[in-house]
């Protein structure tokens, strides 16, 4: 039995389908008001989303591979070169081949980048920030560190 299957056949913790399902449907309903409340009013194209979080992704990381950025997106490599296409096109990346390995590409955002990411997310913060309002603090940190929870044990598998 492989890693992954042993560690997805006996959880920490089980809990009730029904249980499950409800969080399902609480978590796609919660994304889907922070979809809305982002477009404020307006038609917005799904990839923007994508397109945030890649710019998100290339920052955070120590000049990124197009693999690494297919891997933490969970993409096909094709797709993730024309995602990485259209930002370089837009100018908010800049690709250049790597200093130890001159057959790899690497990835940085260009001061436009940097700038676009900046404000898609003091707007996120402005629209979206009065969400967590309902939480006391002691209940944000606990849902904080629950949903870093369930990402670093996702990204292990």
């Amino acid at each position: 039995m492989t890693e992954l299957m042993k560690k997805y056949s006996s959880p920490k913790h089980t809990h009730a389908p029904g249980d499950v399902a409800l969080a399902l449907s609480l978590f796609s309903s919660v994304r889907r008001i922070m979809r809305v409340r982002f477009a404020k009013g307006k038609k917005l194209d799904p990839s923007t989303w994508l397109r945030i979080e890649t710019l998100k992704f290339i920052a955070d990381q120590n000049e990124p591979r197009m693999k690494d950025v297919a891997d933490y997106l969970s993409i096909t490599a094709p797709s993730a070169t024309a995602l990485i296409g259209g930002l370089i096109r837009s100018g908010l990346v800049r690709g250049f081949t790597g200093r130890q390995d001159r057959r790899t590409s690497r990835l940085v955002l260009t001061a436009k980048g940097k700038t676009e990411l900046r404000t898609a997310a003091a707007r996120a913060l402005r629209l979206l920030g009065g969400m967590f309002s309902p939480l006391s603090k002691k209940e944000f940190s606990a849902f904080a560190t629950a949903l870093k929870r369930i990402k670093d044990e996702g990204a292990e598998a």
